[in-house]
């Protein structure tokens, strides 16, 4: 196999899987805007549903006129209060709200007629408008409650309001416009309120509350209530339609997410050079514990003169051009090498490759991680060039085996038996001190092994495999502002939200 057709690949799988992604994420996306909106269509239509039952309670209190208060020329008191209670109610309910108007805990015949948004109404609904503010006058002479508000007819409220900007309707005179300015100040002067604070409009007009109209102006309320559950709804479509839309028009390509993605791509490709330079000196018939200064200079290694003997530290090594961009090389390569032998652990158990061949070129995928594991391990300490090849060889063999053993079911022995052979061949060759590298290189990997194989154990649940994630990027030292934590963050990161 080819280094570039394993560039080729790695990047292809990389943005294959990113489309399969960004797919799967759409249509759940999708899926949560349909179910957000047939929940609040459901919402809705009970909504709807409660707002009709205050209109009904309206009617049946209708539908036996003798039981309401008063002579048929005064009965639309009370009919004007229940209006008041049942329409406000309905109007509430129609916008997912709580009851708002109560007649619970008022006496029939209470100084208050109604509550309503916790303060108590008395309701005032007599011929004249300056009637009206009489009746006000007295009733709050009568019972001298500063807690009280009071509801007047909408139209009476209106002209009161249109007089005092200097705006009177043209079919009142002089007289009754003084007459009713007057009662306005005498109420403020005796209330200490302002007429605002003390006095709302009704839902109704004087004559929508009279018994042979009021029938009229249920339907006309319920007919409105009726459009307006009908805008609602609509709002509900085309909000779920907008966002769909917007959220199917990130199935096509962006340059946002084409500059993440190739970003991406450019940083693995980037990292296979060095994969590029050893493979091709290894098909060539270069064991890695064969290479010699001239081979290492060429990888991206240099070495020190020290004396008449030629020698590598920590710091050279970290110069390799594509591991100076890691915070943690050691562990950023190996994750890097765990993604390629799982894709040549595929091949080799269909048969597509041999074993010899899937340890030849799982040394080159890992020989990132030997070089950073070597760097990490030796600190200041010189290695003599000879040496460095054996070492890192070993290292790569050894992490050949940690990640292949116990997938490879019946052919694991005879890999381990190869490796050995291959690691024992080694170690002969090399000082026990340098064998001591070795041990500490092995036990570091061993600690990140464990969490890389729970951040890419596919099997695992989703909550336990981001969890593992965000662990292995801490053990990485990856900025912590920088982890997506969630599916909302990851879908912003790619998706530009």
């Amino acid at each position: 196999m080819s280094t570039i057709v394993w560039k080729d690949q790695i990047t292809a799988a990389g943005v294959d899987g990113f489309n399969q992604w960004k797919s799967q994420t759409v249509a759940k996306q999708i899926d949560q805007i349909v179910n957000e909106k047939l929940q609040s269509q459901q919402n809705q239509n009970l909504n709807f549903e409660t707002a009709l039952n205050y209109m009904m309670k309206m009617r049946q209190f209708l539908s036996e006129p003798k039981n309401i208060l008063g002579s048929e020329q005064t009965k639309h008191g009370e009919v004007a209060e229940h209006l008041e209670v049942n329409v406000r109610n309905a109007w509430a309910a129609i916008k997912g709200q709580n009851e708002i108007a109560t007649f619970e805990g008022v006496a029939r015949t209470a100084p208050e007629d109604f509550i309503f948004d916790g303060i108590k109404y008395q309701s005032k609904f007599i011929n004249g408008t300056n009637n009206t503010l009489k009746h006000v006058l007295k009733h709050f002479c009568k019972y001298q409650d500063s807690s009280m508000k009071y509801s007047i007819p909408k139209d009476q409220f209106n002209i009161i309001e249109a007089i005092r900007l200097g705006q009177a309707p043209s079919d009142l005179n002089d007289k009754s416009i003084r007459a009713i300015l007057q009662k306005v100040e005498e109420i403020e002067r005796q209330t200490g309120r302002s007429f605002q604070e003390l006095i709302t409009p009704s839902v109704s007009n004087y004559s929508e509350a009279q018994l042979g109209a009021v029938g009229g102006t249920v339907t006309k309320h319920q007919d409105q209530i009726v459009d307006e559950n009908q805008r609602i709804q609509d709002e509900i479509q085309k909000d779920a339609r907008e966002k769909t839309k917007s959220i199917e028009a990130k199935k096509g390509p962006s340059i946002g997410e084409g500059v993440k993605v190739a970003g991406s791509a450019a940083a693995i490709t980037a990292s296979l050079n060095t994969i590029t330079i050893i493979y091709s000196k290894v098909k060539n018939g270069k064991k890695i514990q064969d290479f010699d200064k001239g081979d290492w200079k060429e990888i991206g290694i240099s070495s020190a003169e020290v004396g008449t003997k030629g020698g590598v530290t920590a710091g050279s090594i970290y110069t390799l051009t594509n591991l100076t961009s890691l915070s943690a090389p050691f562990a950023g390569a190996v994750t890097s090498a765990a993604m390629g032998l799982s894709s040549l652990l595929g091949d080799l158990n269909k048969n597509q490759i041999s074993m010899d061949e899937f340890v030849t070129q799982g040394q080159i995928l890992c020989i990132e991680s030997g070089i950073a594991a070597t760097g990490g391990a030796i600190g200041q300490m010189l290695i003599p060039i000879p040496v460095l090849g054996s070492i890192i060889g070993t290292v790569t063999a050894n992490f050949v085996w940690g990640f292949a053993k116990d997938k490879l079911g019946a052919r694991e022995q005879e890999l381990k038996e190869m490796l050995d052979a291959y690691t024992k061949s080694i170690l002969a060759k090399v000082d026990k001190a340098y064998q001591d590298i070795i041990s500490k290189i092995n036990a570091t990997y061993a600690r990140y092994n464990s969490l890389i194989d729970a951040a890419f154990d596919v099997h695992a649940n989703s909550a336990v495999l981001a969890a593992a994630s965000i662990d292995l990027a801490l053990e990485l030292g990856v900025d912590d502002s920088k982890i997506l934590r969630s599916d909302d963050e990851l879908d912003a990161f790619f998706l530009g939200h």
